[in-house]
């Protein structure tokens, strides 16, 4: 089954949909993001918990030493202990214009990972609706212990694809956007793809996407530890069992903004979820944020829009 991500990859890429950043627009996202990154990681800093770089953003300092030139978000790892820390005691000291998404929150997690968002910008995706969520936002993955039994594990990856599937589909329902619909529909495998998401989200509508998102998160917390981690919401890393030392103690590295953190073994990592990384991918290839609506206010009170 080809997945929603790489068919909005191709729509957006080859169909007028929304507005891609100007490269002005990108680099001023790209500036706000790193300092959404140093405000979590100073929090981070004054607890003892440890965050790092994550998927394309690793690409990015290891391949091009900062940003991917074209790359619009940042992702980041913690481990479940240090990510439980954070969530629970300690992102209310992060800056006030910041709200935090998870499953610990009181309104509930909008994905299966938390989110910080700050509410002082605006950043809609085409597809979007625009709320209290609709900022410049910062992902942040939990690094997971995983068990030795590899039966089990391989069922509950299909468990976790299941959920995580589950509640795309009902986000989908939810949100009821005709521009997305309108995308999808612009190829055959994104019509049959949605045709399938929207039945799916509507059978399994009983319960709303955050509950989904709560029983993902909860499905996978295994306190025991072994050697071994996984990272539950990246398809390719689900129920696999990497080698901890990939990930642990996180390192530091030297890049474009100043120094930040990657996972210990970053070649390693980047090759067990992309393979060959150090290719550039063609223009067709490459991921964007196409949006509907984008301010991120500075000193000028100006924005870009």
């Amino acid at each position: 089954m080809i997945r929603t991500k790489g068919i909005l990859t191709e729509v957006y890429n080859t169909e007028n949909v929304g507005h891609q950043l100007t490269d002005d627009e990108l680099k001023k996202l790209q500036n706000h993001l790193i300092k959404m990154y140093r405000d979590i990681e100073e929090v981070c800093r004054r607890h003892g918990l440890g965050i790092c770089l994550a998927y394309g953003n690793v690409i990015g300092a290891l391949r091009h030493g900062g940003w991917i030139p074209w790359d619009d978000d940042l992702d980041t790892h913690m481990s479940r202990e240090d990510y439980e820390l954070f969530l629970s005691k300690y992102a209310d000291e992060l800056p006030p214009q910041y709200k935090v998404s998870s499953y610990l929150s009181k309104d509930g997690s909008i994905a299966r990972f938390a989110k910080v968002i700050d509410t002082s910008t605006t950043f809609v995706p085409v597809g979007g609706h625009k709320n209290e969520y609709s900022g410049v936002f910062i992902d942040i993955f939990p690094i997971d212990n995983i068990g030795t039994n590899t039966y089990i594990n391989k069922a509950k990856k299909y468990w976790a694809y299941f959920l995580m599937y589950v509640a795309g589909s009902v986000m989908q329902v939810e949100e009821n956007s005709e521009t997305y619909k309108k995308s999808m529909f612009s190829s055959k495998a994104g019509k049959r793809n949605w045709q399938l998401r929207q039945a799916i989200g509507r059978i399994f509508s009983f319960a709303p996407s955050k509950t989904w998102h709560r029983w993902i998160e909860r499905n996978w917390i295994i306190k025991q530890k072994t050697e071994f981690v996984h990272v539950k919401p990246a398809l390719s890393m689900c129920g696999s069992m990497v080698p901890s030392d990939v990930f642990f103690p996180f390192v530091k590295m030297q890049s474009e903004f100043g120094e930040i953190g990657v996972p210990h073994d970053s070649e390693k990592y980047l090759d067990l979820i992309y393979g060959n990384w150090r290719k550039i991918p063609d223009d067709k290839e490459k991921w964007h944020h196409y949006v509907s609506e984008i301010a991120i206010p500075d000193k000028d009170s100006s924005d870009c829009k």
